[in-house]
């Protein structure tokens, strides 16, 4: 019996993901092993900010790992949808909501100031805070020398274990 979470759809699936780790590297033999949903709390702020010209009244996404509680910028709102996975698959969260808002308030700030070079806000409010899982491949190489790495199953880009 699985649980039900709320996941983005996997677009790169196991046959494509052997296929072109092959073709960059045809003497290995790769075999995507298993999906695992790892967990992110995602944040939309309502950002209101004095800029040099032009004052900025706009959606801002923060995603925070709920296991390493780091944060980032996210460029566009995941389409999310529910999906049933098994209790294996789910990787387990180290961080709770309390534990990652705060986190969260912090790097958007940090970001508004040093890379969106905002000159003042006058106001920063979350509107929207959810947990979500988002998929990876565990992959093997099979001839290699056992090290895995996993790719990410909504981009297709890849990560070392």
């Amino acid at each position: 019996m699985g649980e039900k979470i709320l996941t983005q759809s996997i677009k790169f699936e196991k046959k494509q993901i052997e296929t072109s780790l092959m073709k960059l590297h045809p003497d290995a033999k790769y075999l995507a092993d298993r999906i695992i949903y790892y967990p992110y709390y995602f944040f939309v702020y309502n950002v209101k900010a004095k800029r040099l010209f032009l004052p900025m009244d706009e959606k801002v996404g923060c995603a925070v790992d709920a296991i390493s509680g780091s944060g980032s910028l996210v460029d566009f709102n995941p389409k999310l949808e529910e999906a049933e996975i098994l209790g294996e698959q789910r990787m387990q969260k180290h961080q709770t909501l309390e534990d990652c808002l705060p986190i969260s308030e912090s790097f958007v700030f940090r970001s508004l100031s040093l890379k969106m070079r905002m000159i003042s806000f006058s106001h920063v409010q979350v509107e929207k805070q959810q947990l979500f899982y988002r998929p990876f491949w565990v992959v093997y190489n099979k001839n290699g020398d056992g090290q895995g790495f996993i790719v990410d199953g909504v981009t297709g880009q890849y990560h070392p274990l």
